[in-house]
C-alpha cells in the first residue's frame, strides 16, 4: 500500500474512536477524598463559680461573726486546661466592700472529672461588719488555647457582724400587780425562752410577778452578745418573805431575793442562823411551798429541842426528824409575824449555855462560844407551780457563799459549818438559770451587797 494512503487510514480510524467516546457511559463512578488534620476551636475562657457558701453559726447560718467558721465550694469550669494555680492565696475575702484578712482552715480539692473542678475552702476570724464577699482574680486557670479565666467578685448572703447589740430596759407596771420587763435593742435580736419578740426582731417582752433582779445574756443573730441588768421591782402578785435569825438577832425580814442577815456575815457573829422562817403570799397557796433543814447540834442524832421563842420542837439532823417528809405551812411549825402565816425551820436556843435537849444533855458554856450550832443544810420547793422555780444560796463563814440551788437540791457545805446568812427568790422557769448563774458570780466572796 502506498505510504500516504496508511497515514490517512490511521488519522481515520483515531477519529472515530475519538467520536465513540463522546458517546459512551461509564457504570461506575469512583471518588477519594484524604483527610489532611481535624481541628477543635476552643474560643472559650475558663469559668469559675461559687457554688455555696455558709456559716456555723447553726440558728442563724446567714449570719456570722469572728468565731465561726465559713465554709464554701468554688468550681472551676473548663475541659482543655493546661495551667491552674488555684489555692486559698488567690481566693480575696471582703468585707463590706473591704478587703479583711481571715484564717483559712482547709483549702483542697474535693472532686473533679474532665470538665470541672470542685475545690472546698473554710476561713474564720473575719473581722469588720457588712455583706460577705470573695474576689478571684484574672489568670489563674488557663486552657490549651491560651485562655485564662475573668476576675470573679461573687457577693454572698452572709453577714458579718463583730457588734454585741446595745439594749435597754424598761419596766412597765400593770394593774394585775404584774410588771411587763421591754428590752430594746439597737438591730435585730435572737429571741429568748419565755419572752415574747416584735415582728422586726428589736424588742422582747416578759411578764414578772415578783421582784427578781439578774444579769440577761441578750444576742444578736450573729451571736454577739450583751448583759442586760434585768430589775423588776414593782411587781406585787406575788411574794416571797423569809428571814434568818441567830439568838441575838432581831426578828427583821426581807423578801425577793435580799439577803438576810447581812450583819452577822460583816461582824463575824460567833451566832449563826439557828431558824429560818419562810411566807409565800400572793397568787399562789401558802403551802405550796416545802423545805427541810439541817440543824446541827452539840446533842447529836436523835436529840431534839423547843424553840425558846416559839416554843416549837426542832431536831437534830434534817427536818421533821428522822422522817424524810417535807415540811409546809400547812404543818404544826407555823409561826405567826405580823398576821402572816410562816413556815418555821430550826428553832431558837441551840446556841444558848445550859439548854437541854430532850436527851438532857445541858449545852456547855465552852462549846456554846463556838459556834458549831445552826442550820447548816436546806432545800426547798414549789407544789403544784409549773411555771415558777425556787432559788437558795447560803453564806458559810470563812468560805463565803455557796453555789446556789433550786426546787429541792440540797444547799450545803458541811454539816458543822452552819450559815451566816441566807437569800431566797421565786422566778420563772425560763429566768432560773440566769438567776443562778447571777448569784453564782459571788460563789466564795464576803458580798453583801
Amino acid at each position: 500500500m502506498h505510504k500516504k494512503t496508511k497515514i490517512l487510514i490511521i488519522l481515520g480510524l483515531i477519529f472515530s474512536i475519538h467520536l465513540f467516546s463522546q458517546i459512551c457511559f461509564a457504570k461506575y463512578v469512583i471518588e477519594t477524598s484524604n483527610l489532611a488534620a481535624k481541628i477543635n476551636i476552643d474560643t472559650t475562657k475558663p469559668k469559675i463559680e461559687l457554688v455555696d457558701i455558709i456559716s456555723s453559726n447553726t440558728n442563724y447560718p446567714t449570719y456570722a461573726n469572728q468565731t465561726h467558721l465559713i465554709t464554701g465550694h468554688i468550681k472551676i469550669i473548663e475541659e482543655n486546661i493546661s495551667r491552674n494555680i488555684f489555692s486559698s492565696n488567690h481566693l480575696t475575702i471582703l468585707v463590706d466592700n473591704s478587703p479583711t484578712l481571715v484564717d483559712f482552715k482547709s483549702f483542697s480539692l474535693i472532686s473533679e472529672n474532665s470538665s470541672e473542678k470542685i475545690y472546698e475552702f473554710s476561713f474564720t476570724n473575719t473581722t469588720g461588719n457588712g455583706i460577705l464577699s470573695l474576689v478571684i482574680p484574672e489568670g489563674i486557670v488557663e486552657d490549651i488555647a491560651g485562655f485564662c479565666n475573668e476576675s470573679r467578685t461573687f457577693s454572698t448572703n452572709i453577714m458579718i457582724d463583730n457588734i454585741a447589740p446595745a439594749v435597754s430596759f424598761q419596766e412597765i407596771p400593770s394593774s394585775n400587780g404584774k410588771s411587763l420587763a421591754q428590752l430594746t435593742a439597737n438591730e435585730a435580736i435572737a429571741n429568748l425562752v419565755g419572752w415574747t419578740s416584735s415582728s422586726d426582731g428589736y424588742v422582747l417582752s416578759k411578764e414578772f410577778c415578783n421582784p427578781v433582779s439578774y444579769q440577761l445574756p441578750i444576742t444578736d443573730f450573729a451571736q454577739n452578745s450583751s448583759d442586760l441588768f434585768i430589775r423588776i421591782e414593782k411587781a406585787t402578785n406575788l411574794s416571797l418573805n423569809y428571814g434568818s435569825f441567830d439568838i441575838t438577832s432581831r426578828q427583821t425580814f426581807v423578801s425577793n431575793g435580799q439577803i438576810s442577815a447581812p450583819k452577822t456575815i460583816s461582824s463575824d457573829s460567833i451566832c449563826k442562823t439557828e431558824t429560818i422562817l419562810v411566807n409565800v403570799s400572793g397568787d399562789i397557796a401558802p403551802n405550796s411551798l416545802q423545805g427541810r433543814t439541817y440543824i446541827h447540834t452539840y446533842w447529836g442524832e436523835g436529840a431534839s429541842a423547843t424553840c425558846t421563842y416559839h416554843k416549837l420542837t426542832y431536831y437534830h439532823g434534817y427536818n421533821p426528824n428522822p422522817s424524810s417528809n417535807w415540811l409546809n405551812i400547812g404543818s404544826d411549825n407555823i409561826y405567826y409575824s405580823d398576821n402572816k402565816p410562816f413556815s418555821q425551820f430550826g428553832g431558837a436556843g441551840i446556841n444558848r449555855a445550859g439548854n437541854s435537849s430532850s436527851l438532857s444533855k445541858p449545852l456547855p458554856s465552852d462549846i456554846a462560844k463556838q459556834y458549831l450550832f445552826g442550820i447548816s443544810g436546806m432545800q426547798f420547793k414549789l407544789n403544784n407551780s409549773p411555771d415558777f422555780s425556787i432559788v437558795y444560796q447560803g453564806y458559810v463563814k470563812d468560805f463565803g457563799w455557796l453555789a446556789a440551788s433550786c426546787d429541792g437540791e440540797e444547799n450545803l457545805f458541811q454539816h458543822d459549818k452552819p450559815f451566816s446568812s441566807i437569800r431566797m427568790n421565786l422566778v420563772p422557769k425560763t429566768e432560773k438559770q440566769y438567776l443562778i448563774n447571777f448569784w453564782n458570780c459571788d460563789i466564795g466572796t464576803h458580798n453583801i451587797s
